[in-house]
């Protein structure tokens, strides 16, 4: 479910990079059907620092910032916690190329970078439903502490402009590291939502994730759980403002945000009802098995190739999340891949993992344990939704994409009405709309690649629905 995340691990000879400490670098992935060029920025700074930035030119998405740009040695690890990949990569010996593998959803593409001269930069469209100023309501910056967590949150509550209280909504991000306002692909899906909602009689805050913007935190140290914490600490910021009624304290999440609002609304009684986008509702093992599954078919992939793949995807997610020790885990990772490897057809096996020969495994394995073995990953690979949301007894609203290839809708939908009316919860709602994806935009061909290419953010009809369910349930 890791939204549209980019990860992307370079290694290469660091005497030659350092020797060009400004450079962009230029390349063409080939996923199936689809060649999307993917333009890479890295920045030296005086402290002998890096920095980086991405460009996707088909999308309009220029100057995404990566969360993280390390050298040791010859290796460098560039990760962007905004879109789901990762490039792994060596530079040759005139210091020309960058030939490697982008890591996708599990899947591999071959990716070969090579320096660019971008005199002419694009041009950022800015998507029309992102909110304009001057705004019909108030709009104000908070920066406020935690309690218990003991960070510092950086946030914005928009509430009409009236003399009286108001329900709040708490909007909660999706995965990886993102700001207040879900910033994606030049869409900003929290700020529409704010900006809609608020227009028709709610206060809205959306806050930056921990350890991005005006919050402070370690992202990378955290899970799940963490980010349950920091939502409470909200719940506590919005009880304190004057504007805002008690008693109807709500909660938006969309992805990864869908799986903790049920964890914040099952012990915490301030919670009055919760809305999940596109949210988890059955074992994230399962889920990231479809997800691949999707995002395979979605770029042209065949079924035969997804299903040699899939059962070793699931088998080194497991044996990568659960090991206690990294290094057993990665041992063992090796050995699964490499029976894998010897049992399957070799054509196959190089469209999935990128992987030629026994040599390539160690590799491969190595780059799925950075991310498999993290604290997030520990968590979140592991958890099932079911038993939270059972506890959960406030109005719950449900609603998926039906061309959603990161949450498929069905079995997710399915699997939280089910557990919510085990749990004895009799108000609940549940609703999939047709053609739309992960960000609820009406798609084409509904790849991840595609959201950035859509000018819509969120269809107008989901945010109608929204609006229709909180008036219905009197909120």
């Amino acid at each position: 479910m890791k939204k549209i995340i980019l990860i992307v691990f370079i290694t290469s000879c660091g005497i030659l990079l350092h020797a060009q400490s400004n450079k962009s670098w230029s390349g063409i992935l080939k996923a199936g059907a689809q060649k999307i060029e993917l333009r890479l920025h890295l920045t030296q700074n005086a402290d002998k620092t890096w920095q980086s930035k991405w460009d996707v030119p088909v999308q309009k998405a220029l100057g995404i910032p990566s969360s993280k740009t390390d050298w040791s040695g010859s290796q460098v690890s560039i990760e962007i916690k905004a879109i789901g990949a990762s490039f792994s990569g060596n530079l040759t010996a005139d210091g020309n190329k960058l030939e490697g593998n982008w890591m996708q959803s599990g899947g591999t593409f071959p990716l070969v970078l090579e320096p660019f001269s971008d005199t002419i930069p694009a041009k950022i469209v800015i998507k029309p439903q992102t909110p304009q100023p001057p705004f019909s309501y108030i709009s104000k910056d908070y920066v406020y502490e935690g309690s218990d967590t003991k960070l510092t949150y950086g946030a914005t509550l928009t509430f009409p402009n009236e003399s009286s209280t108001f329900p709040v909504l708490i909007l909660i991000t999706g995965s990886g590291k993102q700001d207040r306002d879900e910033s994606i692909l030049n869409h900003k899906p929290f700020h529409v939502l704010a900006d809609f909602l608020t227009k028709n009689g709610y206060a809205v805050l959306r806050v930056d994730d921990r350890g991005f913007g005006k919050s402070t935190g370690d992202f990378q140290q955290s899970s799940s759980e963490d980010f349950a914490l920091d939502v409470e600490e909200h719940i506590r910021f919005v009880k304190s403002l004057p504007m805002i009624n008690q008693k109807k304290i709500g909660l938006l999440g969309h992805s990864e945000g869908g799986l903790i609002a049920p964890m914040v609304a099952a012990r915490n009684k301030s919670v009055s009802f919760i809305m999940l986008l596109a949210g988890p509702g059955i074992p994230i093992s399962d889920l990231m098995g479809q997800q691949n599954e999707a995002v395979f078919k979605s770029v042209g992939m065949p079924q035969q190739v997804i299903d040699t793949y899939i059962p070793l995807y699931k088998n080194l997610l497991k044996t990568l999340s659960q090991a206690d020790d990294v290094t057993l885990g990665i041992q063992q990772a090796k050995e699964i891949t490499l029976n894998w490897f010897n049992a399957s057809d070799k054509e196959m096996v190089r469209l999935t993992t990128g992987i030629n020969t026994e040599n390539d495994i160690d590799a491969f394995v190595k780059t799925m344990s950075k991310e498999l073995s993290s604290k997030w990953w520990r968590f979140f690979a592991n958890y099932n939704p079911e038993s939270v949301l059972q506890k959960v007894k406030c109005p719950v609203l449900a609603i998926n994409g039906g061309s959603d290839i990161q949450v498929v809708a069905d079995k997710n939908l399915n699997g939280i009405e089910k557990a919510l009316e085990k749990g004895g919860n009799k108000r609940v709602t549940i609703k999939k709309f047709d053609s739309l994806n992960h960000l609820f935009q009406k798609c084409s061909t509904c790849t991840v690649m595609e959201y950035g290419e859509l000018e819509t953010t969120i269809e107008p009809e989901v945010l109608t629905f929204l609006l229709e369910w909180l008036r219905m349930e009197k909120i």
